[in-house]
Formats: C-alpha cells, sequence, structure tokens
C-alpha cells in the first residue's frame, strides 16, 4: 500500500482552505461595502452548484463502487472528505442566508455570507481537485 507522502496537498489541507478564508473574507469584505448588489442570486448559484456537486458525488461513488480499482475509486476516497465538507456546508449555510433578508447593515448577515463563500470557494477547490485527480489517475494508470 502507499505511504503518506502519496496523499500529497489535498484540497482540505495546505493551500486550499487558506484560499476558501481568503475568498469568503474577500466576499464578505466586498458585500459589506456593498459592492456585490445581487448577492441573493449568487447565493441561489451557490446552492445550485452544491446540489449538483451532491449529485456529481453520490454517482461518482456509485460508479467507484461498481467498479474497484479505477482511478475513479482512488479518487473518490481521496477526496470524499473534503468534497462532503464543501457541498454541505455550501447547502445549509447557503439556505440559512436564503431564509433572511441579506443587507449588509448587519455584521451578522455580512459574516454568514462569508461562510457561504468559504464552503462555495472549498466546494469549487474539490471539485477541482476532484478532477484533476481523476483525470491523472486515468493517464498514468497506463504507464505504472
Amino acid at each position: 500500500m502507499g505511504s503518506n507522502r502519496d496523499c500529497g496537498c489535498t484540497a482540505c489541507s495546505c493551500i486550499g482552505i487558506i484560499l476558501s478564508v481568503v475568498f469568503g473574507a474577500i466576499i464578505g469584505i466586498l458585500f459589506a461595502f456593498d459592492f456585490i448588489p445581487f448577492i441573493v442570486t449568487s447565493t441561489w448559484i451557490a446552492f445550485g452548484i452544491g446540489i449538483l456537486a451532491l449529485i456529481v458525488l453520490i454517482v461518482g461513488v456509485f460508479l467507484a463502487a461498481l467498479n474497484p480499482q479505477t482511478a475513479l475509486q482512488k479518487c473518490v476516497c481521496k477526496n470524499t472528505s473534503c468534497l462532503l465538507a464543501g457541498i454541505i456546508g455550501t447547502i445549509i449555510t447557503a439556505l440559512a442566508a436564503l431564509s433572511i433578508v441579506l443587507t449588509n447593515e448587519f455584521i451578522s448577515v455580512v459574516i454568514l455570507v462569508s461562510i457561504v463563500a468559504f464552503f462555495f470557494a472549498l466546494l469549487v477547490i474539490g471539485l477541482i481537485s476532484f478532477i484533476k485527480c481523476i483525470a491523472n489517475g486515468m493517464c498514468c494508470q497506463k504507464s505504472e
């Protein structure tokens, strides 16, 4: 079996969390200063992408279970926890944000928008990492 060195820097370690925090902070600041006028639309889009990513992950898990020893199975095992954190976090916080009036007058709303942006960035980074892992596994599988 592989060692921990084989795992490398996944989306939930190293730079993925830092980028998500920075993205969440930037979106929160921009929203606080009223530079994001369509925040409700953006939140609906984040919610929709979260649902779509959940469907993709569920299909990926089922396909990986049907055909073991593939790049998909390795990548599902490697990225599931990060993807689930981003997906579930995005869906729950987006629902919370959509259940209130999103005005930048309250610091709690600004913080909630920042948290939605954090989880959405984590979701996108996780999806990119997942797709990259599958592509690398498919390309490198024959040469090993």
